[in-house]
């Protein structure tokens, strides 16, 4: 929140809906980022449930990297991509273990000082959605079988 100017700051994707920090920090950017589609209901996902569903897909994180620069103040234009080793469950799909990527653009515009007053994202997210969903879905028998037999016990027992 120290990079923007809070009071100005704006967010859209593809052309659509300016958000503000105040929306970005209230309903999170998997939401604000990614419309229902068949893959994801950004409508019946929380800041919470989100951030949990993609720590669990992506146990080892997701990060987020700057690729390439195309153009500096006040409009710096760059290459993007967010990736990350499909190794957990999506929504009862089965993890894969591939590196599952998405690539984009953005244009942020900045202050005199390099704060960001807005920032335009552009990404197709459906190729990466789909390969979250193309381990199959697992059902809770499957799910139960693959588990660890003594999981549940380790669980109750007491830190050592």
């Amino acid at each position: 929140w120290l990079s923007i100017v809070n009071d100005k700051f704006r967010v859209s994707t593809n052309g659509g809906v300016e958000y503000t920090a105040a929306d970005v920090s209230a309903q999170g950017t998997y939401n604000l980022f990614m419309a229902d589609s068949e893959h994801y209901k950004a409508s019946e996902e929380t800041f919470e449930s989100s951030g949990k569903l993609f720590y669990t897909t992506f146990p080892q994180g997701f990060p987020w990297e700057v690729v390439e620069v195309f153009s500096g103040p006040p409009n710096v234009t760059f290459k993007w991509r967010h990736w990350g080793h499909f190794n957990g469950e999506y929504k009862d799909h089965a993890p894969t273990g591939e590196t599952v990527e998405i690539i984009g653009m953005s244009i942020a515009k900045v202050s005199d000082d390099l704060k960001i007053v807005s920032l335009e994202h552009y990404f197709d997210n459906s190729l990466f959605l789909e390969k979250l969903t193309s381990g199959g879905k697992q059902t809770k028998a499957e799910n139960q079988r693959s588990a660890c037999p003594f999981s549940s016990w380790f669980k109750k027992s007491p830190k050592s």
